[in-house]
């Protein structure tokens, strides 16, 4: 569970009781059955279903064979028999100690968890113990415990634990402050891969990295979708349907008794995207496309194009295909290309000239790419008729903004005619837009 909740995983109360009450209930030999335990009473969102997964395959992978796993999660350790053993402290006692590592561990900045050593997490842990008033006599005992086994300057060790309990003791305390460390590790490093990824430049994002983001891009449109169906939960009703309270009421002698509201529809807005894949922002449309992919439930219709100096329609590649290949059908395709580089102008005149059927006043068109026209036209007059048609342009633009009015970029003139063009670079940037994009629609 603490693997869980460092992986940023919401635990409850509830949820752990709901784990207690049916680990009898089942055999902890079984992994399969025991992980289908934990997922059923500890996961509640299943968008967090890929993070569980991996948090316990990686808890689970030491030993190799699943009994073994399993079993040895839920044993007691010699470590901690030696403790009690070499200690006489009380099974209540037993209990304080091993709460006061966890919090310990809980509290330790990163830098201290990835770079110190077990023994170096053990001292700071004995240090803090042997200070603090709230320990008693525990925190001194085992300050003592490590300054009794401790070698002097220019001598071994001290030799009045003939029995060499001390040693034991001190090496099955730090072995219970590894085991508690391994645990937190797990779920801190799943959480930090997860935040560098978001926080990566989309730009740097290797092919690895973007189907290791797939579970990321798939977690965050279920979440967007749970929030826009929550949404329509709460608004599902218009103002009181006077026609038919009334009506009603007559039964009553006109007292309305029940009131009767107008159904409230809320369209699905539909959405064109209009996507760059030029050599600059080769790896950037990729991204974009697999994350309009995915989104492409919560719209009412969704119709893609892409474009260098020609203007082509993808959407059916997207219908036949699944996703990877769907983006290396268009990557390798050569349709895209008349004459050389990118030419936003001749794209949007071409846009307008065969596709303009598929905008309406609930369209959101939204365009990626970085505005650079290689010093050709900019296609003004088809990019308002765009416009007139459509409900909004939105333009996510992988340049910096100091970058729009340099060299062949002219970003900052095709942004007086949109609605807004934002600077994306990262998969964090995006969510937060197309969160907001959702929320204002």
């Amino acid at each position: 569970m603490d693997v869980l909740r460092d992986a940023s995983i919401n635990i409850s109360a509830d949820e752990v009781l709901s784990l207690f009450n049916a680990l009898p209930h089942i055999s902890l030999l079984d992994k399969n059955v025991f992980k289908q335990t934990l997922k059923t009473t500890l996961v509640k969102d299943y968008t967090d279903i890929p993070v569980f997964d991996r948090c316990f395959e990686e808890f689970f992978s030491v030993g190799g064979d699943a009994q073994v796993d399993v079993v040895n999660a839920f044993k007691t350790m010699s470590a901690r028999d030696t403790v009690r053993d070499r200690t006489g402290l009380t099974p209540e006692e037993m209990t304080a100690l091993e709460e006061a590592i966890a919090d310990f561990i809980a509290n330790l900045p990163d830098e201290l968890l990835f770079e110190r050593s077990p023994e170096d997490i053990m001292n700071l842990f004995i240090e803090e113990m042997a200070q603090s008033e709230s320990s008693g006599g525990m925190g001194q005992m085992l300050f003592n415990v490590r300054s009794r086994y401790r070698p002097a300057a220019g001598r071994g060790a001290e030799v009045d634990d003939t029995q060499g309990k001390m040693p034991d003791l001190s090496n099955a305390i730090t072995t219970m402050i590894d085991s508690r460390l391994n645990t937190r590790r797990i779920g801190t490093r799943i959480r930090d891969r997860e935040e560098y990824l978001l926080n990566k430049q989309i730009y740097q994002i290797t092919p690895e990295e973007i189907k290791e983001m797939r579970d990321l891009i798939k977690r965050f449109g279920q979440k967007l979708k749970n929030r826009i169906s929550l949404r329509k939960k709460r608004v599902k009703h218009g103002g009181i349907d006077i026609k038919r309270t009334l009506r009603a009421s007559l039964q009553y002698g006109g007292v309305p008794f029940k009131i009767f509201r107008k159904d409230r529809k809320i369209d699905r807005p539909q959405l064109v995207v209009l996507c760059d894949i030029s050599g600059s922002v080769n790896q950037y449309s990729r991204f974009m496309l697999l994350l309009t992919y995915t989104l492409q439930g919560l719209f009412s219709k969704v119709r893609s194009f892409a474009f260098i100096s020609n203007m082509v329609e993808i959407t059916p590649l997207f219908m036949e295909m699944d996703p990877e290949r769907a983006l290396n059908s268009i990557f390798e395709d050569t349709n895209f290309t008349y004459g050389w580089g990118s030419n936003y102008g001749r794209c949007f005149e071409q846009f307008v000239q065969d596709h303009s059927d598929s905008l309406t006043s609930k369209t959101t068109v939204l365009i990626l790419g970085d505005g650079r026209n290689n010093y050709q036209e900019p296609g003004l007059i088809s990019l308002i008729r765009i416009k007139e048609r459509a409900r909004n342009i939105l333009w996510l633009n992988p340049d910096r903004k100091h970058l729009w009015n340099w060299a062949d970029s002219i970003a900052y003139i095709y942004r007086d005619y949109c609605d807004e063009m934002k600077e994306v670079n990262n998969f964090l940037d995006l969510s937060e837009f197309i969160d907001k994009l959702f929320l204002d629609l």
